[in-house]
């Protein structure tokens, strides 16, 4: 079994405040983060997580170490699924950047996520916890869908959700879920 569950970090103060950031440090969980990093990890008990890596940035960190303490298994920093490299509008409020690519405005291409997390995938086995940022995921996802970035807008990475790919079999079982269904949970095992 190869599996990787794509978790976006709980809510945090750049979310609160509108803000892309790739700071290591400066934009930590809400309360409301918090409590939604809880309930994901709730979400987990009980499946057998064989791994469990995090974006080095502050709000994955403290996303994967409430998720730790829940499956007991140590969260580990991986640069790899780090967030988005944002070039000269990073912390800059989201309503400020221009209607472009993104690779037009200087920043980390679409090409270079899916690169990333397509070099972490090859190493999975068994169940791996990964605990990054939207446009990663997203752009993660899409891989397996062989969808591109613009056809991607439509696709919401919430707070705290879920997307779950079946490495073995290249197949997306969820996007962006508060849930894990029992379709899901059949795959990997079955709850206590």
């Amino acid at each position: 079994m190869k599996v990787a569950i794509l978790i976006r970090h709980g809510e945090s103060e750049a979310n609160t405040r509108n803000v892309i950031s790739e700071d290591l440090y400066g934009y930590p969980l809400t309360k409301n983060g918090r409590d939604q990093a809880k309930h994901t990890a709730m979400q987990l008990q009980g499946i057998p997580v064989d791994n469990l890596i995090t974006s080095p940035i502050q709000r994955t960190m403290e996303t994967a170490e409430i998720i730790s303490r829940i499956v007991n298994v140590e969260a580990k920093a991986d640069d790899r699924i780090r967030e988005s490299g944002l070039g000269s509008f990073n912390n800059k409020r989201v309503e400020s950047l221009p209607k472009a690519m993104r690779s037009d405005l200087g920043m980390e291409s679409w090409e270079s996520h899916q690169n990333r997390f397509r070099e972490v995938f090859s190493e999975v086995n068994g169940i791996w916890v990964m605990v990054s940022h939207a446009l990663p995921i997203r752009a993660a996802v899409c891989s397996f869908l062989d969808i591109d970035e613009i056809e991607s807008f439509g696709v919401e990475i919430r707070n705290a959700s879920m997307s779950v790919i079946d490495l073995e079999n290249s197949r997306v079982l969820s996007i962006g879920s508060l849930l894990l269904s029992k379709r899901i949970w059949s795959s990997m095992g079955s709850r206590n």
